[in-house]
């Protein structure tokens, strides 16, 4: 599981890059509804994180046909669909970043560092991030 895991976060990294944010209002689903909420949607991206203490998240981010964009993110505990935004920025010592928000409040933060995609949540969690592809994404989902 964990490698799966591994493996969606690095593709969500991957697409974060090359998306815009939207200005959908935020809504969040329940995980049996994946299928409704993302069908037809074009995957972006897809990163699965962990800590050093093996605390996991996956985030990946879809793009449906009227311009809504949804994102996916599964703590290990339980998972939402909501609407998101990307700003870019920059931290010191770190250098680019991009701000997703994740309905009206969660603000996750993506980077990379020598090559190497990671996230930091509101709490300050450093995440160590690889790329997933949109299959393995829709595997994790049907274990939800």
């Amino acid at each position: 599981m964990k490698k799966i895991i591994s493996m969606l976060t690095g593709v969500l990294l991957a697409g974060i890059l090359f998306v815009t944010g939207g200005f959908a209002s935020t809504v969040a689903y329940a995980a049996d509804d994946s299928a409704k909420y993302i069908k037809g949607a074009t995957f972006l991206s897809a990163v699965h994180g962990q800590t050093e203490d093996g605390t996991e998240i996956v985030l990946a981010l879809y793009e449906k046909k009227n311009g809504e964009d949804v994102a996916y993110i599964n703590d290990g505990m339980g998972h939402i669909f909501s609407d998101f935004t990307i700003e870019y920025g920059t931290i010191k010592g770190i250098g680019p970043v991009q701000y997703i928000t994740v309905g009206k409040n969660l603000v996750i933060t993506y980077f990379e560092s020598n090559g190497i995609p990671g996230l930091i949540a509101e709490d300050g969690t450093i995440y160590a991030c690889e790329y997933l592809d949109a299959y393995t994404v829709s595997q994790l989902m049907s274990m939800d």
